[in-house]
């Protein structure tokens, strides 16, 4: 994730733009906020990186040579593409059709190849996991998965992928947490938001069922 997205804008933002984005972020992540020991350690490295991002684009010079790397390291990706990378580019490619069909066993064998040839991609081994994950492969299915956030902590659609793991494992009250790790990563992730209304609507319907079953009782 470079500096630009790390702050939510564009990169022809303005010095004034730059500040405004740094205050609305420092106010919602600042650690001292957290009063949770572990999630005031997570927003502690959001958080670091938020000032990192911002010291380096507030800083004309900085600015300037980080764009230089930025625009050297994205030709460096496309000219150094191996035939290996492009196998697994194609072989996670055919596992998304089928992933979208519902052929999760197919899938699934495309995204091991994907992995296979390029294991160090988050997002090969995030839906490796998903993938496992729906067809009820536990341990498998959170290894993959966990993998990704832990490759790339600020990517909010992996978290959403281990949440749905874990919701597939009926686990909820972990579920709940990666939806909302996702969210505050990015408040805008569209399937977190609705992940988080099922979840919630589901433990909320859950709870009033036992009620009903206790006045019954009673």
């Amino acid at each position: 994730m470079d500096y630009y997205t790390v702050l939510g804008v564009s990169k022809s933002v303005t010095t004034g733009e730059i500040r405004k984005a740094y205050l609305v972020l420092a106010k919602k992540y600042h650690p001292d906020k957290f009063t949770d020991r572990k999630e005031a350690e997570k927003m502690h490295e959001k958080f670091s990186l938020i000032v990192k991002a911002y010291k380096t684009l507030l800083d004309h010079t900085k600015r300037t040579e980080y764009d230089k790397t930025l625009a050297s390291t994205s030709y460096k990706q496309k000219v150094e593409e191996t035939p290996r990378k492009i196998q697994a580019k194609m072989a996670f490619k055919n596992g998304i059709e089928y992933y979208k069909k519902g052929n999760f066993w197919r899938a699934e064998k495309y995204f091991k190849s994907a992995v296979s040839l390029s294991p160090d991609t988050p997002l090969y081994n995030s839906y490796l996991g998903l993938t496992l994950g729906r067809q009820g492969s536990k341990d498998g299915a959170l290894k993959y998965c966990q993998k990704a956030v832990d490759k790339e902590l600020y990517n909010s659609h992996f978290h959403v992928n281990l949440g749905i793991v874990y919701k597939l494992l009926d686990d909820n009250e972990n579920a709940l947490k990666c939806f909302k790790e996702a969210l505050a990563w990015n408040e805008k992730d569209s399937r977190a938001q609705e992940e988080l209304k099922k979840i919630k609507h589901k433990v909320k319907k859950k709870a009033g069922f036992f009620s009903r079953f206790l006045k019954k009782g009673g």
